[in-house]
């Protein structure tokens, strides 16, 4: 006759077998990904020591580094976007207009946006205007003329529609501010909001869904408008034969769902989707000279064409990283902290620095055939090598163009230069 078996037994042996084979699994996971974190860390600590950086000797930068390396850890963790994507779709399963408590809302076309639940109205904006105004104080006298441009943000009031409850972060008041103190202090300024969008170009082509940047057709708008501006404030006509700035001479080309921006990256995919990336090609050849500073610190040359000197080609077939920067990286690699493009073939051409964002990247690209030199600075890089008020006081420019997206016009990084008197 069979023996009963003890039901608790049972249910405590079943018990054991999950809790050891959970533990392997956590142990296991855990371990691939502090083997990733030590390689991370070792190159980490063998920069600091090759620079003579310690704790007792710069505990800031110290800090600052295992904050970075944290962050590195997190991102580089393995199967991240395996976890991101299934959360991602339980999302879409349940219809969810915002995402991770309203970091991102969609509007009802299914662009997404930052969100702002609550947001403090800032004083600052005077304080920034009188820097731009010291500025231009300081370089009249070299006969450099100072303008401020201004994107349009991709929430548009009136035309962005959103469900009822989805709090969208609205900068317009700020940037209205902003100009209002800048055209009161003298400082030029061409308000991107007034042209883009427009008839031809709806809201929806202006900007990505995926990403919080513009499209390369709105950029190539806007620089359209940019040079039409400092004709008319400034007299100079940077394109007198209407070629470099004609849409005939540059190649359109679309490439199919292979565009996913920063905001889809850190949703996901299934929740925000892939987008089409419509790229600009000149057909007419340039010759430069491009100089900028890399990750490491490093100052990097390049030598060629537009394709090859100003343009990152490659990022257009690697639809495996899609993950690690988007297409919008087509032009100028995205961002980098310092650019100096030379004209080879227009060594004449008016000399330009930018103090700017990423959304100037592509700009720069149109605007480099009808200049001598274009040097830019990443407004919120910091950096002890990159210092813009020494760099605006030890170098000449004809023109000094100063391009805050409207969501970054709150940082007081945006304006870290002449900040005294």
């Amino acid at each position: 006759m069979e023996k009963n078996r003890n039901p608790l037994k049972s249910y405590l042996l079943r018990k054991k077998i999950f809790a050891v084979l959970f533990l392997i699994v956590i142990v296991g996971y855990g371990g691939i990904n502090a083997w990733y974190g030590i390689r991370t860390w070792s190159w980490e600590v063998n920069e600091c020591l090759e620079d003579g950086i310690t704790l007792e000797t710069a505990p800031d930068v110290v800090t600052e580094i295992v904050t970075e390396l944290d962050e590195s850890i997190i991102a580089s963790m393995y199967g991240r976007m395996n976890f991101i994507e299934t959360y991602s779709y339980i999302q879409v399963l349940l219809d969810k207009k915002e995402f991770n408590n309203f970091t991102y809302i969609k509007d009802k076309d299914g662009y997404m946006h930052l969100a702002s639940v609550f947001r403090e109205d800032s004083d600052d904006m005077e304080k920034y205007a009188k820097r731009l105004k010291r500025m231009q104080d300081y370089v009249a006298s070299r006969g450099t003329k100072v303008l401020f441009f201004v994107p349009p943000g991709k929430y548009v009031r009136g035309e962005t529609e959103f469900t009822i409850g989805m709090p969208v972060d609205d900068p317009n008041n700020l940037v209205d501010e902003l100009l209002f103190f800048l055209n009161r202090y003298g400082v030029e300024t061409v308000d991107g909001r007034k042209y883009i969008p427009n008839e031809g170009m709806s809201v929806q082509e202006a900007f990505f869904k995926t990403d919080h940047h513009w499209t390369i057709p709105a950029a190539f708008e806007a620089t359209q408008v940019l040079v039409e501006q400092m004709e008319e404030k400034f007299g100079v006509d940077l394109d007198p034969d209407d070629y470099y700035l004609d849409p005939a001479q540059y190649e359109r080309v679309t490439y199919r769902n292979g565009m996913l921006g920063s905001m889809g990256r850190t949703t996901g995919a299934n929740y925000s989707g892939l987008e089409d990336f419509e790229a600009l090609w000149p057909t007419f050849e340039c010759h430069y000279n491009r100089y900028y500073l890399n990750t490491m610190e490093e100052i990097v040359n390049i030598q060629g064409t537009t394709q090859e000197a100003l343009m990152d080609t490659d990022i257009l077939l690697a639809n495996e990283d899609m993950y690690v920067e988007s297409q919008y990286s087509l032009y100028l690699d995205g961002l980098r902290p310092y650019e100096r493009i030379i004209n080879e073939d227009n060594p004449d051409g008016c000399r330009i620095l930018a103090i700017r964002d990423s959304y100037f990247s592509p700009m720069m690209v149109f605007l480099a055939p009808m200049c001598g030199q274009i040097d830019a600075i990443w407004a919120l890089e910091e950096t002890d090598d990159l210092d813009i008020e020494s760099y605006v006081k030890e170098n000449e420019f004809d023109y000094i163009i100063v391009e805050i997206y409207p969501y970054n016009i709150v940082n007081e990084g945006s304006f870290n230069f002449f900040r005294r008197d």
